[in-house]
């Protein structure tokens, strides 16, 4: 029988990319790690990993017991849970490495589960520093920042964002405007000493470059704030790190109006899964604690002072204001008048402002509702999104004004995720490159049906020829699920037809994604099981499987054979592949069979019981408008590759010719047939 254990290291193996870096994470040997693999391998008679000096990759039979032992692993730690979660003790030692900025926060959150906690010890350190690559022994970073963190194998949870304001002492001679700042007085919010240029904006809609050789640059807000104090000179701070001084009036805002970039505050941490129950609960308690810090804070805003009225979405909602002299004290409700606030709850228009601060840092300013949003609960639109990776959150925060999380991993993680959550999900929305999973999960009561948008009519041919009669999800791309691309420098006689595939010429040099893992490579065999039949489409499949070939995780590693020539030829997304195409990189071409190529439907869709229904019906909306089609069809390489479903929109020139046929399985086929499908498929491929 397996040894848990065993599957335990190779979990952490995989997640570490290695036995050497396992070994430092873990700790261990490297002798012990790769003896302790060896068995496994030995036990399995199968070759798990392939070993090349520093490169790492998993064999298709890696890949299958990584899935498998992920699953066992997790659901033992699960048990455990259940089993010792009321019996054991919250104890042990948790390190912490914080900005200086939350050094109050963490000081209150240490004393207390140290007073209700006998066992529990903390190792705290209080800086800026990110991360070091397997050198670090921190279980927990908090950091707050306006530049790109750098690359970690942590989870990055973004808690909230705060807007950066321009302080000074109140004797400072201050500017009316940012022209006027004085360049030789600056103390800026930076982690870059050589930076020159900073962005500010006003709210209404005005920008200025502030370009600069600054007195000083700092990642430490607090120590900023004290040379602001001290009459040093204008400070360009995060407004928590300033807001302390400016209810004591020791500080005042200068050249109202006007913010400097938004300050993200993250915590970076290991997977979930990795975490023991005591450090779950540290990270959980810091989040919330920085949340509730920065966006509230312990002064409540009476609520005579700033009662918006509610109105139907859509409305534009003004608050004057009157701006106090820059010497008079200030109050959390007189800071929003300071910074001379004006909210407008529009679906599309957003100023640059709204853009930079985040609907986040209005709330850390003024604590304001937000009246299209009455009836939805607190907190971030949460996105599930196998597509689309990085281009969502800024662009749909400033065209609409309310805040999103983006949780983005491969369609198979997704799903696997939805699954462990279906008794308390965890996403608003989401986003998923296969139209059958909408069927699926309609079927199991997580969709919100008979969703109507406003601009339902933005659609087009190939949108209402996808959109559900409830309308539980919408059409917003289609592709094709694998066409076929190959190398030219290496291939002679391309393949003209899918059967072509099975030719002797190229045996062993073509591959595939997985389809229980990428979210298009099971629609593509669903078509031809639903277009060929079972017996038909097993044998075309047994060809390939018979031919040698390959099968990847997902269709991104196919593509990275065919540039490195591991791979001839690929049955491939038609994103990845014209991506590929056009880079220029790669000399490869791209068949597209005449009687067209097996097609993926991309949609959207509002989980059933979502607390935040205004917003997700908002986010459908923003998903149908042509601008946003066109927007995210140029900001994603390969993503972006797809057939718009929204009349007006723009498709990429270097993606599909126009007029190409997709032919794509009916859903209750795909959904009804998944499991046999992708049984049949797995067992196929490990044989």
């Amino acid at each position: 029988m397996l040894d848990l254990n065993d599957l335990r290291l190779f979990v952490r193996i995989v997640e570490n990319k290695g036995i050497v870096r396992a070994s430092k994470a873990l700790q261990l040997p490297k002798s012990t790690i790769s003896r302790r693999l060896a068995g496994l391998e030995e036990h399995l008679k199968a070759r798990l990993i392939v070993r090349s000096g520093d490169e790492f990759s998993l064999t298709s039979a890696g890949e299958e017991v990584y899935r498998a032992a992920r699953d066992v692993v997790g659901a033992a730690q699960r048990a455990e849970d259940l089993l010792l979660g009321g019996r054991e003790d919250i104890g042990g030692r948790v390190s912490i490495q914080s900005a200086t900025l939350f050094s109050d926060v963490i000081g209150e959150l240490v004393a207390a589960e140290l007073a209700e906690f006998a066992s529990l010890s903390f190792a705290l350190e209080l800086s800026a520093r990110e991360p070091e690559m397997l050198l670090d022994r921190i279980d927990l970073y908090l950091l707050a920042h306006h530049w790109q963190l750098r690359d970690t194998s942590l989870i990055q949870r973004r808690i909230c964002r705060n807007p950066q304001v321009l302080v000074a002492a109140p004797g400072f001679k201050a500017p009316s405007s940012p022209q006027a700042l004085p360049n030789d007085r600056l103390l800026i919010f930076d982690n870059d000493p050589n930076a020159r240029l900073w962005r500010l904006e006003h709210f209404d809609g005005s920008s200025h470059d502030l370009g600069a050789i600054p007195r000083l640059i700092s990642t430490d807000a607090r120590l900023l704030v004290q040379m602001a104090e001290a009459g040093a000179g204008i400070a360009l701070v995060p407004e928590y790190a300033a807001r302390q001084s400016l209810y004591a009036g020791s500080l005042v805002l200068t050249v109202p109006g006007w913010i400097g970039p938004a300050v993200t505050i993250s915590l970076l941490s290991p997977s979930r899964r990795l975490m023991n129950r005591t450090l779950r609960r540290e990270a959980d308690r810091l989040a919330d604690q920085v949340k509730h810090a920065v966006l509230l804070g312990d002064r409540q805003v009476p609520d005579s002072e700033h009662r918006v009225p509610t109105k139907a979405p859509g409305h534009f909602i003004p608050l004057s204001h009157s701006v106090p002299s820059q010497g008079s004290r200030i109050t959390q409700a007189g800071l929003a008048d300071a910074l001379d606030t004006t909210l407008a709850e529009s679906e599309l228009a957003m100023t640059p402002f709204s853009k930079a601060f985040g609907i986040a840092a209005l709330t850390a300013v003024a604590t304001l509702p937000l009246p299209a949003i009455a009836q939805d609960e607190t907190g971030p639109l949460v996105l599930y999104t196998n597509d689309f990776e990085g281009v969502i959150t800024d662009r749909f925060e400033a065209d609409t004004g309310r805040q999103i999380d983006v949780v983005q991993m491969s369609g198979g993680e997704i799903l696997a995720r939805i699954a462990a959550e279906a008794s308390n999900p965890q996403w608003d929305v989401l986003i998923y490159n296969g139209s059958y999973v909408f069927q699926s999960l309609d079927q199991q009561g997580q969709l919100m049906q008979n969703v109507e948008p406003d601009n339902i009519g933005n659609l087009n041919k190939i949108g209402l020829a996808q959109l559900p009669e409830n309308r539980s999800w919408f059409p917003i791309g289609q592709a094709a699920s694998c066409v076929m691309l190959y190398r030219t420098d290496l291939v002679d006689t391309p393949p003209a037809r899918y059967a072509d595939l099975a030719d002797a010429r190229f045996n062993g040099q073509f591959g595939m994604a997985d389809p229980a893992v990428a979210a298009p490579a099971y629609p593509c065999v669903a078509e031809f099981f639903h277009e060929l039949g079972q017996e038909g489409a097993e044998a075309l499949f047994t060809s390939f499987f018979d031919n040698g070939m390959r099968v990847f995780r997902t269709n991104g590693p196919v593509g990275q054979a065919i540039a490195a020539g591991d791979l001839s030829v690929a049955m491939i997304t038609s994103q990845v592949a014209y991506s590929l195409k056009a880079a220029g990189e790669t000399p490869v071409e791209i068949v597209w069979p005449e009687d067209g190529a097996p097609g993926v439907v991309r949609g959207v869709g509002i989980q059933a019981r979502t607390a935040r229904p205004e917003a997700a019906k908002a986010f459908v909306q923003w998903l149908l408008v042509p601008e946003t089609q066109t927007y995210l069809a140029n900001a994603v390489a390969a993503d972006g590759l797809f057939e718009p479903t929204v009349t007006g929109a723009a498709r990429r020139a270097d993606g599909p010719p126009e007029g190409m046929i997709y032919r794509v399985a009916p859903n209750d086929f795909a959904v009804e047939n998944e499991a046999a499908i992708k049984t049949w498929f797995a067992d196929r491929a490990v044989q």
